[in-house]
């Protein structure tokens, strides 16, 4: 699926940029009208909300827990909400545009390891949340008056909060600010020259962090663990345009 997404963003960016080249050099442009009658330009601020699922994934670097590679990973789904603002510039039926956007998340996960050790120690436990995050995204659509559809692609930045607690019961916390990219799809409607609606699907990955833990208890040697955050986000928003 990522694939097939990557590979849209690719080709309506490659439509729509021709599109205003096209324009840019007087050449005919096919479209209901070489003059479209709504104007998506200007700067417009608006807020969405929807739906996200995030997946962490841990790496045992040190063969700690097993013997090494992933050892944990699992998926959780929450509300997401928040706000948004932009600039478009229209080029008969091509529009490009830069968005910034920042997001409340409600992703929350717990992992038990070990959960029925026989030998009847602490078992580890590994504590995932993201709360925020954000992004910076050029965007590249298609117009037809007042429906635009569009691909989306950019920088990606969020809050990670990640920890564990080793078999002694020590904490280990490795929570970091990461940054990483963003690629999607969208379309948004025109209700009238201010106001539109837009629903759009997001993919986000924040990328890895990595730490060292002096004494984590699994053999009273220094380990490595790394952790890797990505997300789905399917959310709707609505747009309000100034300037008329």
């Amino acid at each position: 699926m990522k694939k097939l997404l990557f590979a849209s963003v690719a080709a309506a960016t490659l439509i729509a940029t021709n599109a205003a080249s096209a324009a840019d050099m007087g050449l005919p442009v096919k479209g209901r009208a070489l003059e479209p009658e709504w104007n998506w330009s200007g700067f417009y601020a608006g807020l969405n909300a929807g739906y996200a699922r995030g997946t962490t994934v841990w790496n045992d670097l040190d063969g700690a827990l097993s013997a090494g590679g992933s050892i944990v990973n699992d998926s959780n789904s929450g509300f997401i909400g928040g706000g948004q603002i932009g600039y478009n510039w229209q080029f008969r039926h091509a529009v490009m545009g830069i968005e910034t956007d920042f997001n409340y998340l409600s992703l929350n996960q717990t992992t038990v390891f070990f959960a029925n050790d026989p030998g009847g120690a602490v078992p580890p436990s590994f504590h995932d949340s993201i709360h925020w995050f954000g992004t910076v995204r050029g965007r590249a659509g298609l117009a037809l008056d007042n429906i635009m559809t569009y691909v989306t692609a950019g920088l990606a930045y969020g809050r990670t909060n990640h920890n564990f607690v080793d078999a002694a019961g020590a904490n280990h916390d490795i929570s970091t600010t990461k940054v990483g990219y963003v690629a999607g799809v969208g379309a948004e409607y025109g209700l009238d020259p201010r106001w539109s609606v837009k629903a759009e699907v997001l993919y986000v990955d924040l990328g890895k962090n990595q730490t060292t833990a002096p004494n984590v208890a699994f053999g009273n040697f220094p380990s490595r663990f790394e952790t890797l955050d990505t997300m789905w986000v399917l959310r709707a928003g609505v747009n309000y345009k100034f300037g008329g």
